[in-house]
């Protein structure tokens, strides 16, 4: 298991998971894939517990892990993007593991869950920037590409207090590289400039879930704010009418702040086959005080609807145990350009396979469709689809075999 996260962890630092030209900004896009089925239920889940499957929203839900269970789940994702700016279209496309997560009991009242995803992601090219030298007519062209984000290990435990009330608490490792290459050609002469940006910090969080009655549930999740500190290593090589010149040095990078996160959530039956769940999120950005380059970080309001159709009946048919779900978010964005917000919307589709008859192991597929950003004179529309397969897996320990 060690050697798996440590695996994960390699190729979350070495491979793109995202093609937006959005990541550009900060230190790239969150990442709001995880495990198990919220996925496909507009990422909502902060009132759903751990019954059957992992459910990293919320610390509060491990405390339902059943006794003697064991869950594990690994994600793995693909996205193909369409950008559009003044009038021209180019399509892009990345993919990598989303989630890498187990969960287990403690005793019959608490849960433990560890989890290693990526928390941001960084994946853009940047071509033909065209500019002129200040006090000459000279110009000067850049190509800028940025790669890598940052990863989130956290370790969430649940306990049940009565039967009614669940309470949990979670720390993260958020720790990663964004490496930039800019390349400038002047005329004969070249100049390549890498910087190799590393953060770490660490986040706590809290989270409660409360069943009002056998078919309504609340949930809360409240993740504090956080310090980011960086280091940067800048190499740099430039070519100077036939001469080479190489050298490099260190930087303290300024720290990067995470803000307050407050959502809350509900899940309700609303018949014996379908049920529904509804997330509100709100981070409060403008509390870190800090601007990026091109805009200003504002608070952020997130929404995430979803349904799951349970068929139910005969269990020894197959399409019976298959689970049928949808959902809808909505992004407000957390950076202003030019008073204009860089909002996300998206629909999604899912289903989830049964595995084994005997087990409550899972295949969940997720699909969305979904539009970041809008058409302007400064912005860039992105149209995506987006693929997710989580295999969600479920062992059963310590309990002896039985024989006729």
């Amino acid at each position: 298991m060690i050697l798996l996260f440590y695996t994960t962890i390699s190729m979350s630092q070495s491979n793109e998971l995202s093609v937006s030209p959005y990541s550009y900004y900060g230190l790239g896009l969150t990442n709001k894939l995880g495990p198990g089925k919220t996925n496909a239920l507009g990422k909502a889940g902060i009132a759903l517990s751990s019954t059957e499957e992992i459910n990293n929203l919320n610390p509060a839900s491990f405390a339902a892990v059943p006794l003697n269970n064991f869950f594990y789940d690994v994600g793995l994702r693909y996205q193909q993007s369409y950008l559009t700016k003044s009038g021209e279209t180019e399509d892009k496309s990345s993919g990598n593991f989303s989630s890498l997560a187990i969960a287990l009991p403690l005793s019959e009242k608490s849960g433990l869950g560890i989890s290693l995803l990526p928390y941001t992601n960084v994946g853009y090219s940047i071509y033909g920037i065209e500019a002129e030298i200040e006090g000459t007519e000279r110009k000067f062209y850049s190509t800028i590409e940025g790669y890598g984000g940052l990863n989130d290990f956290k370790v969430s435990f649940g306990t049940t207090l009565s039967d009614k009330l669940r309470i949990g608490a979670s720390g993260s490792l958020l720790f990663g590289t964004i490496t930039e290459n800019e390349r400038s050609i002047i005329e004969t002469n070249a100049t390549v400039v890498r910087e190799k940006s590393n953060y770490v910090g660490g986040r706590i969080g809290l989270g409660l879930q409360y069943d009002w009655s056998e078919k309504l549930t609340g949930g809360l999740v409240i993740n504090s704010p956080s310090e980011l500190f960086g280091g940067q290593v800048q190499a740099y090589s430039q070519v100077y009418e036939g001469q080479t010149l190489e050298g490099s040095h260190d930087l303290e990078l300024q720290s990067f702040y995470l803000p307050l996160e407050i959502g809350i959530g509900i899940e309700t039956s609303l018949s014996r086959k379908m049920t529904a769940y509804l997330d509100y999120k709100r981070n409060f950005w403008t509390q870190t005080d800090q601007s990026d380059n091109l805009g200003d970080y504002v608070d952020q309001n997130l929404l995430g609807v979803g349904l799951e159709f349970s068929p139910g009946g005969n269990p020894l048919k197959y399409f019976n145990r298959v689970k049928y779900r949808g959902g809808f978010e909505y992004d407000s964005g957390n950076l202003e350009i030019d008073n204009e917000k860089v909002q996300n919307v998206a629909f999604s589709l899912g289903l989830g396979f049964p595995i084994n008859s005997r087990r409550k192991s899972m295949l969940n597929l997720h699909y969305s469709y979904g539009k970041e950003g809008q058409l302007s004179t400064i912005m860039i529309q992105e149209n995506y689809h987006l693929l997710s397969l989580n295999i969600s897996l479920q062992d059963i320990w310590f309990v002896k075999r039985k024989f006729d």
